[in-house]
C-alpha cells in the first residue's frame, strides 16, 4: 500500500488490488499512509484460499477485476476523493475506574483496556499518575522527549508514553533506559518496523542487551535466557510489545496480519549477552561502543519457517557435539542463502531473494573452544563468510545473470530497499564475478552477528532475517544504575 501511494504522489495513477478478507487492513493502511481515498479493487480471496481454484476458474474473476481497474484508472475523482475527511486524532485523557473493591476495579480496568486494544491479553498493572512518576524516576530524560515515530499509524513515542507502557508491563524504573534505547532502535530511520509488525509472515523482534547494565538490573543470560521466570527480561520485552501496540496502534487481524501469530509475541526474545563466560569482547564493543557503555540491539528475526526461523546447534546436555560439527551445520544453513541468486528478478518483490543477515548466539563452551583454536569474533565472521561463498565456476548462467542484475540495480538504486547492496560492497562483488572468484551469499561479514549467551551446558542457536532490520543503540539517561548514565 505504501508503495502504491508513493507512485500516486509521483503522478502515476494506481488502483490497489486486495483480497476481500484483507480489505479492512488495506483501508487502514491507506489511511495510515495519508491517502484514505486510494481506489481499491477487492477480489474474493477467502474462496481462492480455501479452494485453490484453477487458472481457468480464476479467469472470469480476473476479467471482471480488469474492468473495474480500468474504470478506477480513468474515472474522474469525486468530490469526496479530492477532499477526504480529516482523520480524527485520539486525545490523551485520564480514565477513572471505580468498583466496589480494588480487585473488582482491577478486573474492570483490564477488561476495559483489552476491549479498547490497549493491552496484549496478559493482565496489566494500572498506569496511575503515581506509578508513571515512579517509572520516570529511572531516567533523566524529559518525559516530553520524542524518542521516535512508531509504525504503522505513526504515533509519537515520548519518554512518558513509553513509561506508561512499562508500568502496565510490570517493569521497574531501572529497566526504563533499556526500554527507551530499544524503542530508539525500532524507530530508527533504516529499521523496517512496518514489516515486522504487519506482515502476514511470523517474523518477530529479538532484543539483546549488552554491557554492564544487564547485570545491574538482573537480566538473565544463562540457562533459560529466552524463557519465563526473569522479571527484567520478560517485562522489558512486554513493555516493548505494549509500546509498539499502543503507540503504533496495532492489532491482530486489523493491521497485524500474522496468519498464525508471532513467536513469543508478548515478550519477544529478550535476553543479555553472557559477558562473564565469553572469551571475546562484548558485541557492542566490536561495532564501536566502549566496554563500560551499555547498549541494546533490536533485530527482526524469522518465525516458524525452516529457512528463516531459529535453528539450534549442538547437543546441549544430552548429546555429543564437536566444534567442527557445529561449524559445519552453521555453514550448511547459511549456504541455503544461495537461493538469492536463483530467485532474484530485478524489479520484482520476491522475499526469498532478499539477502539475509544472521545472528549466531554461541554457547559459552563452543565459544571457548573456538577461542582455543585461535578464532576471534572477526575471524569467525570471515571464516563463515568465505566458507559459504560459491566458486564462480559452480554458478549457473542464470545465477551469474542474477548477480549482475543485482549489481546494476544497486548502482541505479531502482530496486526494493531489501535487494540493494550497500555501496561499499558493490566493488567486492564485481571483483569476484569472474573465473577464479568466489561469490558471497552473505553481503558482508558484518551481516553475521556473533555473540555469546547461555549457561553451561547450552545450545548454540542461530536466527536470520532480511539484512536491513537491525539496530544497536546506546543506553543513556539512567538515574538508578551506575551504568547507562
Amino acid at each position: 500500500m505504501s508503495g502504491a501511494i508513493r507512485l500516486e504522489k509521483l503522478g502515476k495513477p494506481v488502483v490497489y488490488i486486495v483480497a476481500d478478507n484483507f480489505s479492512h487492513d488495506a483501508e487502514l493502511s491507506a489511511e495510515d499512509n495519508g491517502m484514505p481515498t486510494l481506489r481499491r479493487v477487492a477480489v474474493p480471496g477467502e474462496e481462492f484460499f480455501q479452494r485453490r481454484i484453477s487458472r481457468d476458474q480464476i479467469k472470469p474473476v480476473a476479467n471482471s477485476a480488469v474492468q473495474v481497474l480500468i474504470a478506477g484508472l480513468t474515472r474522474p475523482l469525486t468530490r469526496e476523493e479530492l477532499n477526504p475527511k480529516p482523520k480524527k486524532t485520539a486525545m490523551d485523557r485520564i480514565i477513572k475506574i471505580t468498583a466496589e473493591n480494588y480487585g473488582a476495579a482491577l478486573e474492570k480496568f483490564n477488561a476495559l483496556f483489552l476491549a479498547n486494544h490497549w493491552g496484549s491479553g496478559l493482565p496489566l498493572i494500572p498506569p496511575t499518575p503515581e506509578r508513571v512518576k515512579w517509572m520516570l524516576s529511572g531516567t533523566s530524560r524529559s518525559k516530553d522527549e520524542v524518542v521516535g515515530i512508531v509504525a504503522p499509524k505513526n504515533g509519537k513515542a515520548t519518554v512518558e508514553k513509553i513509561a506508561i507502557n512499562a508500568v502496565m508491563a510490570g517493569a521497574k524504573p531501572e529497566y526504563l533506559p533499556v526500554i527507551i534505547a530499544a524503542m530508539e532502535g525500532f524507530t530508527a530511520k533504516d529499521y523496517d518496523l512496518v514489516h515486522v509488525l504487519t506482515s502476514s509472515g511470523s517474523f518477530f523482534p529479538a532484543v539483546i542487551v549488552h554491557g554492564p547494565i544487564a547485570k545491574e538490573i538482573g537480566m538473565n543470560s544463562g540457562t533459560g535466557l529466552i524463557g519465563h521466570g526473569f522479571r527484567a527480561n520478560n517485562t522489558i520485552g512486554h513493555a516493548l510489545r505494549l509500546s509498539l501496540l499502543n503507540i503504533g496502534h496495532l492489532w491482530p487481524g486489523e493491521n497485524d496480519m500474522a496468519l498464525i501469530g508471532r513467536v513469543s509475541s508478548h515478550t519477544f526474545f529478550t535476553f543479555a549477552e553472557n559477558e562473564q563466560f565469553s572469551p571475546w569482547e562484548p558485541y557492542h564493543v566490536s561495532i564501536g561502543f566502549k566496554k563500560d557503555e551499555s547498549a541494546v540491539t533490536v533485530s527482526t528475526v524469522g518465525g516458524y519457517t525452516a529457512t528463516t526461523g531459529m535453528t539450534v546447534y549442538g547437543g546441549g546436555a544430552v548429546a555429543v557435539w564437536s566444534a567442527d560439527s557445529i561449524l559445519d551445520a552453521i555453514v550448511a544453513d547459511i549456504s541455503h542463502d544461495r537461493r538469492i541468486f536463483t530467485l532474484f528478478k530485478r524489479g520484482q518483490a520476491i522475499p526469498s531473494a532478499h539477502p539475509s543477515k544472521h545472528i549466531l548466539v554461541l554457547a559459552p563452551e563452543f565459544a571457548r573452544e573456538l577461542n582455543r583454536r585461535g578464532y576471534t569474533r572477526a575471524s569467525l565472521q570471515k571464516y563463515l563468510y568465505e566458507k559459504t561463498s560459491i566458486p564462480f565456476e559452480e554458478l549457473t548462467a542464470q545465477e551469474v545473470k542474477a548477480v549482475r542484475d543485482r549489481i546494476e540495480g544497486s548502482k541505479a538504486r531502482d530496486m526494493l530497499h531489501y535487494d540493494i547492496m550497500p555501496t561499499d560492497r558493490i566493488p567486492a562483488y564485481e571483483e569476484v564475478l569472474k573465473p577464479g572468484g568466489k561469490v558471497p551469499v552473505v553481503i558482508a561479514p558484518r551481516d553475521i552477528t556473533i555473540l555469546v549467551s547461555g549457561g553451561i551446558p547450552a545450545y548454540t542457536f542461530g536466527m536470520s532475517y532480511f539484512r536491513v532490520s537491525q539496530e544497536t543503540k546506546l543506553v543513556h539517561g539512567a538515574t538508578l544504575t551506575k551504568s547507562g548514565r
